[in-house]
């Protein structure tokens, strides 16, 4: 099967991110005991480390330059990284949390380095049959400031749902902020403008949905998403989706 089947490297505008933020801090309690001695960024999958379908996703797109928060086993995956870096001819400066920021927290301890457009991924994100080049083609076209990446819930997943109105525009996370809407899933993948951040609650440690999402909300400011059905809908962060994904995903 071909890279691209899983990597799509046609992208518009001419001019994307060449910035990612990429989280990979988390201390990966649900997949315990494999993380109790290895960082969950680095827990492979299809014979490589997760965070490396990631990054190898953005790559194809034009990423040059990754920002990485750190908290467990940083020493590891610095060293992992920095080769991944020298390999593949792109840079990566990190940032160590002492105590764990959430997904907000980490965004605000990064806001000196995010003064252009970038990505925010979660580690764990699975991209085979996801094309950030078709997001960033729909950001784009709204001239949004945010967009999210979301697919269609099926009943009965355990996921927090969000809500999605007919303009394509999240209305609603489910106890967090707002009402109504078609329920889905959100992926972990964030196209950020730095306009965005000036949203972004002034606590240090706080999740990125109440802390920025429902401040742009409140202020009326849209926020988008990109609806979209990836091959694989594994949960990495869970045992059994871990081990799911490893038996179900043949690498091309």
């Amino acid at each position: 099967m071909k890279l691209d089947r899983f990597y799509p490297r046609t992208l518009e505008p001419s001019n994307p991110p060449k910035l990612a933020y990429v989280l990979c801090a988390g201390i990966g309690k649900r997949l315990r005991p494999l993380t109790i001695r290895y960082p969950k960024a680095l827990l492979p999958v299809g014979g490589r480390p997760m965070v490396f379908h990631v990054l190898d996703a953005l790559c194809a797109v034009g990423v040059r330059r990754f920002l990485v928060n750190l908290h467990a086993h940083p020493a590891v995956l610095r060293r992992e990284l920095r080769a991944y870096g020298r390999r593949h001819r792109v840079r990566f400066m990190f940032l160590y949390e002492k105590k764990l920021l959430d997904t907000g927290g980490a965004l605000r301890n990064a806001a000196e380095h995010l003064i252009e457009p970038f990505w925010l991924v979660n580690c764990d994100f699975f991209p085979a049959g996801f094309s950030f080049a078709a997001m960033a083609r729909a950001h784009a076209a709204k001239k949004a400031i945010v967009t999210l990446a979301i697919r269609p819930m099926s009943r009965g997943e355990p996921f927090t749902p969000v809500g999605l109105d007919r303009r394509g525009r999240i209305i609603r996370v489910s106890g967090v902020f707002g009402a109504g809407g078609r329920d889905h899933v959100f992926l972990g993948v964030h196209r950020i403008d730095p306009a965005a951040l000036a949203h972004l609650s002034f606590k240090k440690i706080f999740p990125i949905f109440s802390g920025l999402y429902r401040n742009l909300f409140q202020t009326g400011r849209s926020i988008h998403a990109f609806v979209c059905r990836p091959a694989f809908t594994f949960d990495l962060g869970t045992l059994e989706g871990y081990y799911s994904a490893n038996f179900e995903f043949i690498p091309p």
